[in-house]
């Protein structure tokens, strides 16, 4: 049985993609172009780069098993939520790209809305695998990876074709919005037509 939380969560994510991308669009921060700027730019782009090719990585692992097998290797044996993280990851660059760090701030709370996702899922979870998930959590951290050594990986495993495309095509999201971003920043230096309805603090 699905949570409310879970229900709603793509949704809800779709409401806060979109809300920062106005704020990106329509707010300046006042040290843009500077060259820390520059460097958080080069940051992003990192940033973005890690959360494609990480959320690759993890849908290639958990396509077609996931709630009907624990998947604990690869991605997962490092962190039981690598999609979340890398998500994270992917806004947190797109947002350093868009040099408007300052925005950073406004997902915070947005966190306790996710943690309620993956607390519904980890009871759900619990009872569809029962101890063998409460060793894994024992084992696995939420989110962060606090240890590298017990990183496990098959030599083989059945990758789903249409799973793979799937999540190549979600993942490249971040890319393609940021670039929707740089060409609406070239737009508005040539034309001036795009008003700054916010001036963010850093």
């Amino acid at each position: 049985m699905h949570t409310a939380a879970e229900r709603y969560r793509l949704a809800f994510s779709w409401v806060v993609g979109l809300l920062l991308v106005f704020l990106i669009i329509f707010s300046q921060s006042v040290y843009e172009e500077s060259a820390a700027y520059e460097v958080l730019e080069l940051v992003g782009y990192g940033l973005i780069v890690v959360a494609t090719l990480g959320r690759i990585w993890a849908t290639v692992y958990i396509g077609g098993r996931k709630d009907t097998e624990l998947c604990q290797d690869g991605p997962y044996s490092l962190s039981r939520n690598p999609l979340y993280l890398f998500t994270l990851c992917g806004v947190i660059g797109v947002l350093l790209g868009a040099q408007k760090p300052a925005l950073i701030l406004i997902i915070i709370p947005f966190f306790f809305y996710y943690y309620s996702v993956i607390r519904g899922e980890e009871k759900r979870l619990l009872q569809f695998f029962g101890s063998t998930y409460a060793d894994y959590c024992h084992r696995v951290s939420r989110i962060w990876p606090t240890s590298f050594r017990h990183y496990t990986s098959p030599e083989s495993f059945t990758v789903y074709p249409k799973v793979l495309f799937r999540s190549m095509v979600h993942a490249s999201l971040f890319m393609w919005i940021f670039m929707g971003l740089e060409f609406l920043e070239y737009f508005r230096e040539k034309t001036q037509l795009i008003p700054t309805l916010l001036h963010l603090p850093f």
